[in-house]
């Protein structure tokens, strides 16, 4: 039994580890604390999972005595997917292009060909106890988490059962839940509002514009040679256009939504998310851009930035504000995602149910006719009617085993649901939070007037701040500001 005293400004709080660390107890041994710096303590104490937030509010509110404050929690870990077809982007990189400002060797069309390999696992799914100071238990392999919860439209999986492959010639994406797909290309001069909502199920190749009023819906990626105009634009996978996109008129229904990553020339008045990296060649001006990944751009100006892990920028100016950690940047189809899953929860919970009733009604039926059976057996001869209920008790059965097994085909159809969407949210998560430390990389300065935001600290900006990194401490929330190393 280990025990730690976690000094706070108007009191003491003790935590005492039991059944080596699985659960923790906490006490308010003197005085008071609010529950903000109590968690702080907490986490600097090192215990930074399976706390008990209503168990802090208890403490907060007076409570005496010791209660749990952080247990080990049961969790899944979705594996490591190596995705083939996309290029080796890393941190190394992203200094270098903005540096040279070449972006020259980014590419998010990611063409494939029929049979090449798309994605595949380096570490299987496994489940683990995960103790609140971090340590894991390995627990065991999900054997049944077959890959092809990773296989999206257009492709199939080897005979092996170890890696994804495109069914087609094609463009390849996969979105920030894991599923990869492929589809093919389709070729148009332009769009225009005049074309209505345009939902082509093909990655679509757009030579010149898309025009102002446009609505463009596509499963898998977009390229457009020239610029996007005040339109609205839902793509899951990548979106790359040559000039970039431009809302001058101020189109209120106009937002560029991308499931994954996305290349452009500038960003100018627009509403803009990406659900992994976002590269700007020129300037984000006037914009509100968001990425759950990385962002990088030379200049950014009077717009609001929201970036999950990294900023890499040579200028921030015009008041801009910048939100950083992955608090603020969260997928805007993930809340009805979740409440989906918890739907399908219900309904595999009441399949459960139902299972269990269709069951007790087959073995009250076979009880019945086995109690019959017995009574013939004292008889000395069997009689119509007897043979009659015996038919009955038959057919009873017949049916209600029938009943059962279409019942125990829609537990396992529930179940193969509810399964797929825990690893998408498992992968997502992952995804979302790395370990990474949020950090926004500045090789230029940033104005007076800008203002960078964390969860527990706000920086305002009021001399110029030139050559510097300004980190994301993940425990206190706190922002910390060093000079820039070369």
């Amino acid at each position: 039994m280990k025990k730690k005293r976690l000094l706070l400004s108007n009191g003491l709080l003790e935590l005492t580890e039991l059944w080596d660390g699985r659960l923790v107890l906490g006490e308010i041994r003197y005085g008071s604390a609010k529950k903000s710096e109590m968690r702080g303590s907490i986490y600097k104490s090192g215990i930074r999972y399976g706390l008990i937030e209503s168990n802090l509010a208890l403490l907060e509110s007076g409570h005496k005595g010791q209660i749990p404050l952080a247990k080990a929690t049961l969790e899944e870990d979705p594996g490591k997917a190596w995705f083939h077809f996309e290029d080796a982007l890393n941190e190394s990189n992203f200094s270098s292009w903005l540096k040279h400002g070449s972006f020259d060797n980014v590419d998010f069309s990611y063409p494939v060909k029929a049979d090449e390999r798309l994605m595949s696992l380096t570490q299987r799914p496994f489940r683990y106890l995960r103790y609140p100071n971090g340590e894991q238990e390995f627990i065991s392999d999900l054997a049944d988490r077959d890959i092809s919860i990773y296989a999206g439209e257009n492709t199939y999986v080897n005979d092996q059962g170890t890696a994804v492959h495109a069914v087609m010639d094609g463009y390849a994406h996969r979105t920030i839940y894991g599923t990869v797909s492929v589809y093919p290309e389709r070729r148009v001069k332009n769009i225009g509002k005049m074309h209505g909502a345009v939902e082509f199920d093909n990655t679509l190749i757009v030579e010149q514009d898309i025009r102002s009023g446009s609505r463009v819906t596509l499963p898998s990626n977009l390229i457009v040679n020239g610029m996007i105009r005040s339109s609205h634009v839902h793509v899951a996978g990548n979106i790359t256009c040559s000039f970039g996109f431009d809302n001058q008129q101020m189109i209120d229904h106009s937002t560029i939504y991308a499931g994954q990553s996305i290349l452009a020339g500038v960003i100018k008045d627009y509403p803009v998310w990406a659900g992994m990296f976002i590269f700007v060649r020129k300037k984000i001006d006037h914009a509100t851009v968001q990425a759950i990944n990385s962002i990088v751009a030379p200049v950014i100006s009077a717009s609001e930035i929201r970036v999950g892990c990294k900023l890499y920028t040579r200028t921030i100016e015009n008041r801009s504000h910048i939100y950083l950690g992955p608090d603020y940047v969260v997928d805007p189809n993930l809340k009805n995602i979740k409440n989906y899953h918890r739907q399908h929860e219900k309904k595999l919970f009441d399949s459960f149910i139902r299972l269990d009733e269709k069951q007790l009604e087959l073995e009250f039926t076979k009880k019945k006719a086995l109690q019959h059976l017995a009574k013939l057996n004292k008889m000395s001869r069997a009689s119509i009617s007897s043979d009659v209920m015996l038919g009955r008790f038959f057919v009873t059965m017949e049916e209600e085993l029938k009943a059962l097994n279409d019942e125990i085909e829609k537990c396992r159809s529930n179940l193969s649901v509810y399964q797929e969407e825990q690893r998408q949210l498992s992968f997502y998560e992952q995804q979302t939070r790395t370990n990474k430390q949020p950090e926004i990389i500045v090789t230029g300065r940033i104005e007076p007037g800008c203002v960078i935001y964390a969860p527990h600290h706000t920086l305002r900006v009021h001399e110029s701040l030139e050559h510097v990194s300004i980190t994301l401490d993940p425990v206190s929330g706190i922002l910390n500001v060093s000079p820039l190393k070369d």
